[in-house]
């Protein structure tokens, strides 16, 4: 998302608590920034992509972090995938220092924004999205406004919750076909001939049997920890949205239990899942 902005229109400044991460910017000619502090000073706009709801209030509300530190009227874009409860809190202490939040939750992983073809799912004032929407599509090819400030999240925390129910599917479809004998590239096949194969359902496949050789097994095996750690979150957020709500999403539940599982292919045999 960041690289689309690296062009003259946007005067990017990034920011990461790991150098590694903007290491790359530096050889483009993008700006770097030292401290949260300096994106807030320098920015109209600011992108937040962090793990959970702790690292968006600090982010935030830190001694040198956005609230604090900007110096004139800025809109702040949360990406991260959050309770639409803490968005809304932190909305009413921003306010108060002249910083607009908006939850702009995206959707279609990597690969789509590399293309600047993400989908991006946005709660908050009309006004404050008319300033943030050249930034959103640098890297999204569609924007909906889904409504009040945390619209954005519940819409992104049931689209996830659509995706890890497939990636639930996929994981025990296999063990199914293992346990059977049958290989798994023709599961693969009647699934993509009668249209149950999802494009997220298809990488997830490919990758869980080929991660290993692309990566090194434990690079792949740390990388699938912290992914089934993430999608866990994710759910959890969902289930906090429906408690809030007074509703039951027993589906959501089990997946939630059942995430690490599908990520590590615990309970799985035979070569054709692996």
């Amino acid at each position: 998302m960041a690289h689309r902005l690296c062009a003259p229109q946007f005067d990017l400044r990034v920011f990461d608590v790991a150098a590694s991460a903007t290491a790359a910017f530096a050889e483009r000619s993008c700006g770097i920034a030292r401290s949260l502090g300096e994106i807030a000073r320098h920015a109209d706009v600011v992108s937040v992509c962090v793990r959970d709801d702790a690292q968006l209030r600090e982010v935030l509300t830190g001694p040198d972090g956005l609230i604090a530190a900007a110096a004139n009227p800025i809109v702040v874009l949360v990406h991260s995938t959050v309770r639409p409860s803490t968005v809304r809190d932190l909305a009413v202490v921003a306010a108060a220092n002249r910083v607009t939040l908006l939850d702009a939750a995206v959707t279609g992983g990597a690969h789509l924004a590399e293309r600047g073809e993400l989908v991006a799912m946005v709660g908050g004032p009309v006004a404050a999205l008319d300033t943030a929407r050249p930034v959103l599509g640098a890297f999204c090819r569609t924007i909906i406004h889904a409504g009040d400030l945390g619209a954005g999240m519940v819409l992104k925390a049931a689209n996830n919750l659509v995706t890890m129910l497939e990636l639930v599917a996929a994981h025990e479809s296999l063990k199914l076909v293992a346990s059977g004998g049958v290989a798994a590239e023709l599961l693969q096949q009647v699934m993509t001939e009668n249209g149950n194969l999802t494009d997220t359902m298809r990488r997830f496949i490919e990758f869980r049997r080929d991660g290993a050789r692309q990566l090194g097994a434990a690079a792949f095996d740390e990388f699938q920890t912290r992914m089934g750690q993430l999608v866990t979150k994710d759910l959890e957020v969902a289930l906090d949205i429906a408690a809030e709500a007074g509703i039951e999403l027993p589906g959501t539940a089990a997946a939630s239990r059942l995430m690490m599982d599908v990520f590590l292919n615990r309970g799985t045999r035979g070569g054709d899942v692996t």
